[in-house]
């Protein structure tokens, strides 16, 4: 790899996860922090955490490898890990409970309350803060993509349906705190994710719940008013009376239900 590293954060997230067992790259800028994991993970075999973080990413992706706009002033990391619980079946709850870890994390040091979109985007103010990506790429091994903007001058110039978390640009300590502690509180909600205790009050943050959306599966949509999320994290949508689970899909427009 020919990336440049920050020696500044990465010395300093390194202190703060001392504790734990857990590998930290962080660049100054890279292509994806995701492809390089990806990487990472094919050319040796995974014994502990790996975490790739950069300070910008030129071809940062989203869900459907759509571009997430990477620039300096926001967090863009990957952490690829073991998750020996995960199934088929409740690969919902680990979407959602990593959105719910961020969420907590937000909360914890910037002391702000983002709103969450099913699945695993966060909003404040209704526009995109953040944005996770889930990624098995074997059996019981994913990548967990996190892009959250913190603060880009010319975001909302650039993208309007975005937004920054903070009025100004953190410190690099505020920074490598925030890294350090999303990071703790992943890796201790990971053992136990799919017990879905978080699911409670994660709904409690969804404010499309009793509104009737519309979510796009594939190149189909289909529209309903958003009833609750069941016990693997699927979104209960009631079309016209008749209740269905929607497991996987994007929110593409909230419309309040009169």
């Amino acid at each position: 790899m020919n990336e440049q590293i920050n020696l500044t954060k990465e010395s300093k997230i390194k202190h703060l996860l001392a504790d734990l067992s857990v590998t930290i790259n962080w660049y100054k800028q890279v292509g994806s922090t995701s492809t390089i994991a990806k990487k990472v993970y094919q050319d040796k075999p995974l014994v502990n955490p790996i975490l790739i973080g950069s300070d910008k990413q030129t071809a940062g992706y989203g869900k459907q490898k759509r571009h997430f706009i990477s620039n300096t002033g926001g967090v863009y990391l990957s952490l690829i890990t073991k998750v020996p619980q995960l199934t088929a079946n409740n690969q919902g709850l680990l979407t959602t409970g990593i959105a719910w870890c961020l969420h907590q994390t937000i909360r914890q040091q910037f002391k702000i309350t983002p709103d969450i979109k099913w699945v695993n985007d966060l909003l404040l103010h209704e526009k995109k803060i953040a944005g996770i990506l889930t990624e098995q790429i074997a059996p019981q091994i994913v990548v967990i993509g996190i892009g959250c903007n913190l603060y880009q001058p010319n975001l909302e110039q650039e993208l309007a349906s975005s937004t920054n978390l903070l009025a100004e640009p953190p410190s690099t300590e505020q920074f490598c705190i925030f890294v350090a502690e999303l990071i703790k509180n992943i890796l201790s909600f990971l053992p136990n994710f799919a017990q879905g205790e978080f699911l409670a009050d994660y709904q409690k943050h969804l404010p499309m719940l009793g509104q009737k959306v519309t979510v796009k599966l594939g190149q189909k949509t289909i529209t309903g008013t958003a009833v609750r999320l069941d016990r693997k994290a699927n979104l209960l949508l009631d079309c016209r009376g008749q209740l269905r689970t929607i497991t996987s899909g994007e929110v593409t427009k909230i419309r309040p239900k009169f």
